[in-house]
C-alpha cells in the first residue's frame, strides 16, 4: 500500500472525532507557545542604539512580571518622551503612571485623571476626568473644559502642543499651546487618528485630508512659530502601500531623522504591517508585520525594557 502520510490522514483514520479535536487543540497550543517564544523580548532589538523598538503584548506582560508589577500591565496607555529616553505606562484603572528610562530606573507617579499626558519633566500637562457621562479636559494652568479632543489626539511627546478635534463629521484640527489652552494657534484641514510632534523648532501634524466622499489621503503638515501663532511651511502627501477599507495611521515620528512609522491595519488572521516613510526621499519601506499578540513600536535611544530588567537583576 502506497501513499503520502499526513497528519490529517492519521487523525481521520485512527481517532474518534472528539479525540481528534483534542489533539488539534494541543497542536495549536504548542504552535502558539513556539511562536510566542520565537518573539522573545529583545530578540530583534539591540540595547544601546537609537532605533525603532517593537514590543508585543506578551513581552510587555512578561516585563511587568519580571519587575514585580504583574497587576500593572492591564488597561494601559503607552507613550514616550520627546527624545526617546523614557517610556510611560499609564494604568487607566489604577490612575498610576510607571516611567521607565534608558538608565534602567523606574518611577511611579499618580495620574490626576484616567488618561494623562506628561511633559519631558514628567509633569502632567493635560488629563481627562469623568463624572457620570461628562468628560472634562484639565490643563496645568488650572483651566478645565468639556473634552475637546479624542483620547488619540493628545499632546506631542514633549507636552508643548496639543490638538482639539472639530465637531463630528467635520474634518479639521486646531493646534494649541499647553500653556495657553484657550488660544488657537492654527486651524488645519486634517483629521482622523492624528499625531503631533515637535522637532528642531518645527511642529509636525500627521493626519488625513478629505478629498472626496469617503476618500482621504494621509498627509504631513509642517509648521513653525510666527509670533504668537503657527505658520505652515510645508506639506507632504504620504502614499498608502495598498488600498484597504481599514486604517492606515501614523504611530511614531523619529526624533533624530525624518522618518515616520505607520501601521497598515489588516483583519485577522492577516497581520497588520509596520511601514516607515522617509520624508526626504518620499519612500515607503516595509518594516515588518505586527506580532499576532498585538503590540507597540517606538523610536527609542535604547531598549528601555531590557535596560530596566537588567538593572532590576543587578539590584
Amino acid at each position: 500500500m502506497t501513499g503520502k502520510f499526513s497528519l490529517c490522514n492519521a487523525l481521520n483514520n485512527c481517532f474518534h472525532p472528539i479525540t481528534k479535536l483534542i489533539i488539534l487543540m494541543i497542536i495549536i497550543g504548542i504552535t502558539m507557545v513556539f511562536v510566542k517564544n520565537s518573539h522573545a523580548m529583545g530578540a530583534n532589538n539591540k540595547p544601546d542604539e537609537k532605533r525603532l523598538y517593537m514590543y508585543n503584548s506578551s513581552e510587555l506582560s512578561a516585563f511587568f512580571e519580571d519587575i514585580g508589577y504583574q497587576d500593572f500591565g492591564h488597561n494601559m496607555v503607552i507613550s514616550r518622551n520627546s527624545d526617546g529616553t523614557a517610556l510611560r505606562f499609564l494604568n487607566t484603572e489604577k490612575k498610576k503612571i510607571l516611567i521607565a528610562k534608558c538608565d534602567g530606573s523606574i518611577t511611579i507617579i499618580d495620574s490626576p485623571g484616567y488618561q494623562t499626558w506628561l511633559n519631558d519633566a514628567d509633569q502632567p500637562v493635560v488629563w481627562l476626568t469623568s463624572s457620570g457621562n461628562k468628560v472634562n479636559a484639565n490643563y496645568a494652568n488650572g483651566m478645565s473644559e468639556k473634552r475637546p479632543f479624542s483620547p488619540s489626539c493628545g499632546p506631542d511627546p514633549s507636552g508643548k502642543y496639543f490638538m482639539k478635534d472639530a465637531p463630528e463629521k467635520l474634518c479639521y484640527t486646531t493646534i494649541y499651546s499647553a500653556e495657553r489652552p484657550n488660544v488657537p494657534l492654527i486651524e488645519v484641514n486634517l483629521c482622523g487618528e492624528e499625531k503631533l510632534f515637535v522637532k528642531d523648532k518645527k511642529i509636525y501634524l500627521l493626519g488625513k485630508r478629505h478629498v472626496a466622499d469617503n476618500v482621504f489621503v494621509s498627509e504631513v503638515r509642517i509648521f513653525q512659530e510666527k509670533g504668537q501663532l503657527l505658520e505652515q511651511v510645508d506639506s507632504i502627501v504620504v502614499p498608502r502601500p495598498n488600498e484597504s477599507a481599514l486604517m492606515f495611521h501614523p504611530a511614531d515620528f523619529c526624533p533624530w531623522n525624518d522618518e515616520i512609522l505607520y501601521l497598515n491595519a489588516h483583519d485577522f488572521p492577516a497581520r497588520s504591517v509596520w511601514y516607515s516613510f522617509d520624508m526626504k526621499t518620499r519612500q515607503m519601506n516595509k518594516v515588518g508585520k505586527m506580532s499576532i499578540w498585538g503590540g507597540h513600536a517606538f523610536y527609542l535611544q535604547c531598549d528601555i525594557i531590557k535596560k530596566v530588567i537588567e538593572m532590576k537583576k543587578r539590584k
